[in-house]
């Protein structure tokens, strides 16, 4: 992926909730590998009606965690028969925070496909004027918006639509040579007039940024949240970019790169391109599939919103929070989820009204492995952060390098989810059988008492516990025989 998408993970997000680290380096991460391959080197495959069985037994015991407190669903399903193994609270809608973009990560390589890509162009009125177009690419960074400007110049150029030349005023200097002399012109001995030579003017730059309407804040997201945690939401703006105008700033850095291209150009507002108009110049982004890997490894927002967005209109609705939500709806509905009691407000979880279940994230994650049947799916496991490995669940984070979570590192395939009052872990983990489980857990009112991080480590206790290398204790007993 290009520079520009590393240079955005630099970004601390708050639905992140972690250091947003690609991959780890060092001893936190060579101390959980030490760990895992010791949790594997000591493991005994068992059956699959063993391995469940223990987890029915164990994870109970462990369930009830004062730095989780009481408001918490969670649910653990064996992915090859479908069974539920363990279920709390597992019906009941909960604020998801970032869990929501493995919603928008599914409906986005749904209906926009993991191979498409966005366009961003250039449209030219008229002599002296270019639109940059935003058409939704999440991943537009200076390389992009460099090439851009590069074919637009030449397009100006031979299509001879730079400005035309004009001819300044002649003046008469305040200084001349006369005769030799360097004399001051005065009234009575005035210099002679000077005539400029022609010049062009700039280039007046215009972003276009209407593809899903004027930018609204967020049903749930508090003010605050604005432009740091997440911008406002348009078609245009480079990644890793926090600013109230993101098509603005983009057109500012077209401008520049028009410059750097040898044509004289100014940033000069918004101005939408007419219907139908002709593109002048183009670049396309990254795939779907790219950018869902990187909005799941980083959690980051502003991709989530974009594609919300783009998966509206790829359906024929508007590219507004509404039509997102409608969008949404419908394509897991075709996909066979039932959506009762969710709410699908925004495409990050930064809305506090968003609300999934456990009982739906399991079963999109399930579906999700069903890749013969949904091969646009095929990527979706290999995109998520790997417990103390990558992303979100990185050793840097303190994920998965702990007693008693880390010999579980490698084996958790999951998003995380942040709020201030709120944590969240849906995914993958490999139980004891080899098969692997797909999970849920949403803790909502986090005991403010304990840190983040306290809960976050609390949670991926019990995912240890599913995975097996956590097993029965002195205080826990031994699971009764199956």
């Amino acid at each position: 992926m290009r520079s520009s998408v590393t240079a955005g993970a630099a970004l601390l997000l708050l639905c992140a909730g972690t250091s947003p680290a690609m991959a780890d380096s060092g001893s936190l991460a060579q101390r959980a590998d030490a760990a895992a391959a010791a949790a594997a080197k000591k493991a005994t495959r068992i059956s699959t009606t063993a391995a469940n069985a223990a987890i029915s037994y164990l994870v109970p015991l462990r369930v009830s965690d004062k730095r989780i407190g009481s408001n918490f669903g969670f649910q653990v399903v064996d992915t090859e028969t479908g069974q539920t193994i363990y279920a709390r609270q597992s019906e009941t809608p909960l604020r998801p925070a970032s869990n929501m973009k493995i919603v928008t990560a599914l409906n986005a390589l749904t209906v926009l496909g993991p191979s498409s890509r966005m366009t961003t162009d250039t449209v030219v009125p008229e002599r002296g004027v270019v639109i940059l177009r935003g058409g939704g690419d999440t991943t537009l960074g200076a390389d992009e918006l460099s090439r851009l400007a590069t074919s637009t110049a030449r397009y100006l150029r031979a299509q001879d639509l730079l400005p035309a030349q004009v001819q300044p005023p002649a003046y008469t200097p305040k200084t001349c040579v006369v005769d030799g002399k360097q004399r001051k012109s005065t009234a009575k001995r005035p210099c002679p007039q000077v005539t400029p030579p022609l010049t062009r003017p700039a280039v007046k730059v215009y972003v276009d940024d209407s593809l899903y309407g004027r930018p609204k804040s967020g049903p749930g997201w508090w003010s605050s949240y604005q432009p740091s945690v997440v911008r406002p939401v348009r078609p245009l703006g480079r990644i890793g970019v926090y600013q109230s105008d993101s098509a603005v700033e983009a057109g500012s850095v077209f401008a520049s790169a028009l410059r750097a291209a040898g044509v004289k150009a100014r940033i000069s507002g918004h101005q939408d391109a007419a219907d139908g108009a002709q593109a002048a110049a183009s670049v396309q982004g990254d795939t779907v599939a790219a950018q869902v890997k990187y909005m799941l490894q980083v959690s980051e927002n502003n991709i989530a919103e974009m594609l919300f967005r783009q998966v509206a209109v790829e359906r024929g609705r508007k590219g507004t929070f509404k039509g997102g939500r409608l969008a949404a709806r419908d394509t897991l509905r075709e996909l066979g989820l039932d959506t009762t009691g969710l709410k699908l407000m925004d495409g990050s979880g930064v809305s506090r009204d968003d609300r999934l279940t456990t009982s739906f994230l399991t079963s999109a994650l399930q579906l999700a492995l069903n890749t013969d049947k949904y091969p646009q799916f095929s990527g979706f496991l290999s995109s998520l952060p790997v417990g103390g490995r990558t992303g979100t669940l990185s050793a840097s984070a303190a994920r998965y390098t702990t007693w008693p979570s880390r010999c579980a590192a490698g084996q958790v395939f999951a998003k995380t989810g942040s709020l201030y009052d709120t944590i969240g872990l849906s995914g993958y983990v490999r139980g004891a059988d080899g098969v692997l489980k797909a999970f849920s857990a949403l803790v909502n009112d986090r005991p403010q008492r304990y840190s983040q991080l306290a809960t976050r480590q609390a949670v991926d206790g019990l995912i240890a516990t599913v995975n097996g290398c956590w097993g029965p204790t002195k205080k826990t007993g031994t699971p009764p025989a199956s």
